[in-house]
């Protein structure tokens, strides 16, 4: 009887999608800030796209600046402040701490606007120069910047899915927003 009882309960258990334990919105937004954090290959598949389509850097710098954005995701933190469903929607609120590369790219500028000179070969400014001065300061970011987090998500066939983050969110990921 007790083997009966067992496995009737595994089988109401597993086979309950209801019941899934990682088919929350909290978990949602768990496993996919976990992705950053785990260098996940459609993580970094992404981040290579973004880097060969939006960036204007020379390979070396491609690869300088693909390697400080793989340790900005492994060092950031994260922690889930609130979780709100209604019906087949909901919102989670997350926290999360990076390296504030904004006040570095910030600071970069304006030393560029000061010494311009700095930057130019040849009687001519050169863009990788002032680029490879941005990325060396980059990697020396010690400050950090707490940003919050605003997820949806929506219900479909009982799974919760994350709806496609913003602009806003991909750059406090990245340590570079600017309000």
């Amino acid at each position: 009887m007790k083997k009966i009882i067992t496995l009737l309960s595994i089988i109401i258990l597993t086979g309950c999608g209801a019941l899934d334990i990682s088919n929350t919105p909290t978990k949602k937004v768990e496993e996919f800030l976990n992705k950053y954090q785990i260098l996940d290959e459609e993580v970094l598949n992404e981040l290579d796209e973004v880097i060969e389509s939006k960036t204007k850097l020379n390979n070396e710098n491609k690869e300088e600046y693909r390697e400080l954005i793989k340790k900005q995701y492994k060092n950031m933190q994260y922690t889930i402040k609130e979780e709100k469903i209604d019906g087949d929607e909901a919102k989670v609120t997350a926290q999360i701490i990076v390296k504030d590369f904004t006040k570095i790219i910030n600071e970069a500028e304006n030393y560029k606007r000061e010494n311009m000179s700095e930057f130019f070969e040849s009687e001519t400014y050169n863009d990788n120069l002032y680029k490879k001065y941005l990325l060396d300061k980059l990697k020396d970011a010690k400050d950090r910047v707490t940003y919050t987090l605003e997820f949806t998500l929506h219900k479909k066939n009982m799974k919760w899915t994350l709806d496609p983050i913003t602009e806003e969110i991909e750059d406090k990921i990245l340590g570079i927003y600017k309000d």
